[in-house]
């Protein structure tokens, strides 16, 4: 079959169609570029010629809104919601529309509309945890306090970094450790950990327990430094057999592998065979400017390895680099040991330890035998009774300055096998 001959008319009129679209097509093309170049302007007006030019593109309503609340100098809410009713209606699913529709409401007093928008924003966008989040702030604002938890709960459990910051506001409406845990955190490790950060910042020890202890239940898996803070604060407050069971559980989360120690023994490692934990009741050590304190496998009383502490005799410095903090109890009687090899420590001032009570200082503080010079290993021993409040002890290895012209310090120093052990409790007067 043969095609249709076009006639001129024909012709003609399909070439004007073909320009007619083409005009169309670019004052379209031509009238997007320019609403999109206004819209990115940074001048207010530009928006509002945008959305002349484009008014069924809702980006610009909701610009020209955010602009009208969030302008300090010149701020119209009512202006404000008039655009944002404009975006919701001609995109009614963008959550973020009725977000800050319903924010724009409760700057305008009006708490009704403002939680139907955020009642839309979650029906838009039910996983949003942005939308679970800032409900759940408006509703604490407004002391619906069961609703808000609820919501923030769900924020929690979709972005778990959120914990800190869900933890310090609903404790501030509802100081309750049973209510944070029941109502506002997932039950998470990382929302746990969370809380325990904020808790212990608040100062409140028993609060951050009851969390430690849900996630104690978890078997949860992370470092021993983590546990730190808990047990500084718990301490701090004069609650040192809570901190000494939160170690305990800590090392086992941890996974570190507590060395045997002498029968009766309270000291954690007193032979050196595990790495300084730097934190809780383990060793903690600050590397001396003057000097080097390392673990020596070459030179020890028994085990693997010992202690080895180096003075350079360069400087006549107070050394207070190595430590232990422990539980104790008040009115009781200790012996504490510690074995010791020395070689070559110069000066009248050398090496010993320091048994005090960090806390109350005047109830408890002596100092062990002055060791100089060189000896083979020998085993110092100290008896001592705790004072009435005393329940934190601290083992200080020190070296005090010396006081005569020659008192640079060098020599070496080995440390092994030290124990602290109870003797006696001290009748109460």
């Amino acid at each position: 079959m043969e095609s249709p001959i076009l006639t001129p008319t024909r012709r003609w009129v399909l070439i004007a169609v073909c320009l007619l679209l083409g005009i169309l097509l670019s004052y379209f093309a031509v009238r997007n570029a320019v609403a999109e170049r206004r819209a990115g302007s940074s001048d207010s007006n530009a928006w509002r010629r945008a959305a002349e030019l484009e008014p069924a593109n809702p980006d610009h309503w909701y610009r020209l809104g955010r602009f009208r609340q969030l302008d300090f100098e010149r701020s119209d809410l009512t202006q404000a919601i008039l655009y944002y009713q404009r975006a919701v209606a001609l995109d009614p699913r963008a959550a973020h529309y009725w977000l800050d529709l319903a924010g724009a409401y409760e700057a305008a007093g009006d708490p009704a509309r403002a939680r139907q928008a955020f009642e839309q924003a979650k029906a838009a966008y039910p996983a949003s945890s942005d939308v679970a989040w800032r409900y759940g702030n408006f509703l604490l604002r407004q002391q619906r306090f069961a609703e808000a938890f609820a919501e923030i709960r769900r924020a929690v459990t979709t972005t778990p970094t959120l914990a800190r910051l869900a933890t310090s506001r609903a404790w501030r409406s509802s100081p309750n450790a049973q209510v944070l845990l029941d109502q506002v955190l997932p039950p998470s490790e990382d929302a746990y950990l969370g809380a325990l950060d904020t808790l212990v910042a608040e100062r409140a020890p028993l609060a951050a327990l009851a969390v430690w202890d849900r996630l104690i239940v978890l078997q949860p898996s992370f470092e021993l430094r983590r546990a730190f803070p808990l047990m500084d604060e718990l301490i701090a407050q004069g609650r040192s057999v809570e901190a000494l069971r939160a170690w305990k559980q800590a090392l086992v989360v941890a996974g570190w592998t507590v060395p045997p120690q002498p029968p009766g023994s309270l000291l954690f490692d007193g032979g050196f065979e595990t790495d300084f934990t730097e934190g809780g009741f383990g060793w903690r050590m600050r590397p001396p400017e003057h000097g080097e304190i390392e673990f020596d496998a070459s030179v020890r009383q028994s085990g693997q390895r010992s202690l080895r502490v180096v003075f350079d005799g360069l400087t006549n410095f107070h050394f207070e680099h190595l430590y232990q903090r422990l539980p104790v109890v008040p009115r009781t009687r200790y012996r504490f040991g510690a074995t010791l090899r020395t070689q070559g420590i110069t000066t009248d001032s050398g090496v010993r330890f320091q048994i005090s009570d960090p806390q109350h200082p005047t109830e408890l503080n002596l100092l062990t035998r002055n060791v100089t010079g060189t000896q083979d290993w020998t085993l110092d021993e100290v008896d001592f009774t705790t004072g009435p409040n005393t329940q934190l002890l601290e083992i200080l290895f020190v070296r005090r300055p010396s006081q005569k012209l020659d008192n640079k310090i060098a020599g070496t120093v080995w440390l092994d096998d030290l124990t602290l052990t109870p003797l006696a409790r001290r009748p109460a007067p």
